[in-house]
Parts: C-alpha cells; structure tokens; sequence
C-alpha cells in the first residue's frame, strides 16, 4: 500500500520544485530588465557668459505735463468751452466766469486814468507853458521899471549931492528904485522858484497818478483776462468738475489738461535694486489695458530721495505714447534690467532640480546620469546662475530628470543650449 502511493506524492512534489525554480527565475529575470531600464534625456551645455538680469515692477501711467486750473479770482462759471478728453492747444479758451462785474472795474479804471492822462497833459502843453511865460513877462517888465528907476536914481543922487534938488524929492527917487528893485527880485525869485520847485512836484505828482492809475487799470483788465481760463499747454482735456452756474474759488481745480504725447510710468524701486538702474536705461513697458505688444520706453528719473513713507526710491520712465492708446491712470508693469552677472556658469533653468533637500544638476557623463549638488544665483531669461558645483561646457540634463537617480543609464534623444 504504501509503495502505491509514493509515486503519486513524489511526482506532485517534484513538479512543485520545479515550478519554485522558475518562478525564481523569473523575478530574476525582471529584476535585471528593470535594472537595465535606459531613460531618454535631452540635454544642453552649461556656458560661461554674462546674464543679464530683469526684474518686473508694478507701476502707473502719468500724462509727463498734468496741470490742474482754477480761477485767480473767484468767479460764477458761465461758459464751458470743451469736453473731456478734447485736443486744445495752448492759449486755447477752456471756462469763462461772470464778467459783469469785472467790466464795470475796467470801465471805471479806464475813466480815472484817462482823466489821469488829460490832467498832466493840460499841465505839460497848457497850465505851466501859459503860467511861465507869464512870469517871465512880469520879470522883464520888472527888469525894465527896475533899470529905468535905477538910472533916475543915480541922476538925483548926484543932484542931490550938488545941492541942486531938495531932499524930500530925492527921497521920492529912492524910494521909488527901492520898490522897482524888490519887485525886480521878487519876479526873479517867482520864476526860479516856478521852474525848479512848483512845476517839477507838480509834474511829478500828476505822472504818479498816471501811473497808479495804469497800475488799477492793468489790474482790472488782468482780472477781466482771469475770466477766461485758458490751457497753458498743448494737450489733452481731463476731468471738468465745474458746472455752469456753480461758484468757481482760487485754489480749487476745476479742469485738468495735461500733454499725453508722451507719458511716464511711475515705479517703486527697492534701496537693493536702485543702484543697479540708470538714466537713459532702456524699459519694457506692458499695459494690458492698452495693448498686447509691449511699449519701449527709457529712465528719465531717478530719485535720489527715499519716499519716507513706503521706504522706496520713485522712479519715472518716459514712453512715446504718439497713438494716444496709453491714457493717465492705467496701470503698468516695467521690465528693467536691475544688474550684469559677468562671467558667470549658467544652465538652463530646467536643468536645475530639487531632491531631498538639495538643489541638483544632472550632467551626462558618457551614457548615464550624474547628481551634481549646486550652489545657485539669480534666474533670468531662462536661466540659471550656478555659483558652486558645476564647471562650463558640461552636457546638463535639461528634461528627463524625474527619472533619473545618480547613475541611471540614459539615452540621448535631443540637443540643445543655453542660449
């Protein structure tokens, strides 16, 4: 009995070993296939070159001349001439006031000083030509009585003198040339004193009130001219918060004009990032508002002044702006190049991966793999600054590597560079 049935358990036994054998056999096989697994990379040379690097800033568009006008003098508004948004060019009539009131100030201004002007041309062309020569008629005519007592005087005195005369008739002569010499210099006296004191003062208070009438008259019509707002510059029409009717104050805006030509792109730059910009730099300018393509543009200003609220330098960036799509207001982002890294290794950015805390460049080193532990600088333009760890020219993995440990076997499929 026993002899039957230990063939039976024998062959069961053996075919149970030999399928253990294969199955070992197998897993072995796969082992070594999946060992052998080759992934496909492409790749790219690091370079050593000079890598610019940009920055892009958040910014806002405004018009390079904005100027907002109010009144010099206090006014109703009367007339709004233009619409916002219009083209007006400089001088251009923009708000008139009431002038009523200011007319009737010119008016009475005009009439005081044309009475100012009648006064002293009266007193050049007929008051004190008439009065000096009148003057001088009554000196000559003194002159005359003076000489012609003088002489008769002269005659008695020597008659007198001879006993010829009584005295009381010489005393008559005397005293008759006394009075004719004091008259003499009394009209002497009148004319000098009419030609150096009287006239001169006289001419020089009626040309003071000429000229302080001129001044209220100018200041009357100055204010008659402030009635009319005007543009002081070629541009663009912005906001009009006046209202016909409404009371318009000095020092309140009531429209804006400002010269949208060219415009300017306000900007914050960070103390770390300010000495790396200069005037004259060139910008990339992105509206998204006005255009999909990019506007160029350069620095015009830098300030030298930290804003000591937001602890940032303003910066403004000039843009021609020649199609009027770029409107005060908008907002904006600048690319600018904020430093030169100069002879520097760099990879493709792709090429630069994280793995278990570290920061790892593949490079292909014959047909597989190396983990390069890196030291990197700044990324830009696609690429990446490697400070430590990588040399120029190596073949750098750039896709491929989720696969890939230190040592995986690869195959080549594609080239390229870092450019």
């Amino acid at each position: 009995m026993n002899t039957k049935f230990a063939k039976p358990s024998y062959i069961i036994m053996l075919v149970l070993i030999v399928t253990l054998i294969i199955s070992g056999c197998s897993s072995q096989t796969a082992t070594v296939v999946e060992q052998e697994k080759i992934v496909p990379v492409n790749v790219a040379l690091s370079q050593k070159e000079d890598l610019p690097e940009y920055q892009s800033f958040p910014g806002k568009v405004m018009a390079v001349d904005e100027v907002g006008l109010s009144p010099k003098l206090g006014g109703i508004v009367e007339q709004i001439l233009v619409k916002e948004g219009e083209m007006v060019k400089a001088g251009q009539a923009l708000i008139i006031l009431d002038k009523k009131d200011v007319i009737n100030q010119v008016n009475q201004a005009q009439a005081a000083y044309d009475a100012a002007i009648a006064n002293l041309s009266n007193l050049e062309q007929g008051q004190f030509p008439q009065q000096l020569a009148q003057l001088e008629s009554a000196l000559k005519q003194a002159e005359a009585n003076f000489n012609n007592a003088k002489e008769n005087y002269e005659r008695m005195k020597e008659l007198f003198s001879e006993g010829a005369i009584p005295k009381q008739q010489f005393e008559g002569v005397e005293l008759q040339y006394n009075i004719a010499k004091e008259q003499y210099e009394s009209a002497k006296t009148q004319l000098t004193i009419t030609k150096e004191k009287t006239i001169p003062e006289s001419l020089a208070a009626a040309k003071a009130q000429v000229k302080q009438a001129e001044a209220v008259l100018a200041a009357a019509k100055a204010a008659l001219d402030n009635c009319v707002i005007t543009s002081p510059i070629d541009g663009t029409v912005g906001a009009i918060t006046a209202t016909v009717g409404q009371m318009a104050s000095p020092g309140y805006s009531i429209i804006t004009v400002g010269n949208l030509n060219s415009v300017e792109i306000h900007i914050n730059v960070t103390e770390d990032r300010v000495n790396g910009l200069k005037v004259g730099q060139e910008a990339e300018v992105i509206v998204d508002a006005a255009s999909d393509l990019p506007f160029k543009g350069e620095i015009v200003s830098i300030s030298p002044f930290k804003d000591l609220r937001t602890q940032v330098y303003p910066v403004k960036i000039l843009v021609p702006n020649e199609k009027g799509l770029l409107k005060s207001g908008m907002f904006a982002r600048v690319k600018l190049m904020v430093a030169l890294h100069t002879d520097v290794v760099t990879v493709p950015e792709d090429a630069v991966v994280a793995y278990d805390g570290r920061t790892i460049v593949y490079t292909l080193e014959g047909d597989v793999a190396k983990a390069n532990v890196v030291e990197t600088g700044p990324t830009s333009m696609g690429k990446t600054v490697i400070t430590k760890g990588l040399e120029s020219g190596k073949e750098v993995i750039i896709e491929g590597q989720s696969l890939l440990t230190d040592g995986t076997k690869v195959r080549v499929e594609g080239r390229g560079d870092a450019k």
